[in-house]
């Protein structure tokens, strides 16, 4: 029988499932609330705003092979702080965001919030497979994708209840906070890649997405 407790035991495991949930927990959060930003606050067309959410999810087929890449000379803690780094500034870009803002200055934070995930997740994925005994990585792969999908249950929950007033001033104030907590858990994430140290990867990242 598996004991699955036993992957709590030391740091990088546990370092690795706070990284999923942080991951998920901003992008997701605030992916809803820019869904809910063009379609209620700017009158746009469920078309419209997912064209207008397009470039965030264009570099996929770019982010993640490259991560692989990346991963397999230097290791998998370096692309997953560089992503979180890099996604924590598009996601601070949000914080900026009003009723009358140019829809060009919002390309770069999606780019960047976009690039900055996918190069992360594969590099994630495998530091915690690697933070696990070989015998146990199955129930490692299940732990680390269920904190993934917590992380964003709590996200779209937190930051839609901090959007949640009707009043657009108020909306704008949560999409503020919403924002900065994002950024806050993209570099929380980062620091707990680099603390936890995770060893030069031996298996190449398959294509993850965000």
């Amino acid at each position: 029988m598996v004991r699955v407790p036993g992957l709590l035991t030391g740091f990088r495991f546990p370092a690795a499932l706070a990284v999923g949930v942080l991951l998920n927990l901003g992008f997701y959060g605030l992916l809803f609330l820019t869904t809910l930003y063009f379609q209620r606050h700017r009158g746009w067309d469920p078309l419209a705003t997912g064209l207008a959410l397009l470039p965030m999810g264009a570099l996929v087929a770019v982010a993640s092979p490259l991560s692989g890449r990346v991963a397999a000379r230097v290791g998998t803690h370096v692309p997953a702080v560089a992503g979180l780094l890099t996604g924590a500034v598009g996601l601070l870009g949000w914080a900026a965001v009003g009723p009358h803002t140019p829809y060009a200055l919002l390309v770069v934070p999606l780019l960047l919030a976009g690039f900055g995930t996918s190069f992360t997740m594969p590099s994630a994925t495998v530091a915690a497979m690697e933070a696990a005994p070989p015998e146990v990585r199955g129930a490692a792969s299940g732990a680390f994708n269920a904190a993934r999908q917590l992380g964003s249950a709590i996200g779209v929950a937190l930051f839609g209840t901090l959007a949640a007033a009707s009043a657009t001033s108020a909306f704008y104030a949560g999409m503020r906070l919403s924002a900065l907590i994002a950024a806050g858990c993209f570099v929380t994430g980062a620091v707990l890649a680099a603390v936890s140290g995770p060893a030069a990867g031996t298996a190449r990242p398959g294509r993850s997405s965000p």
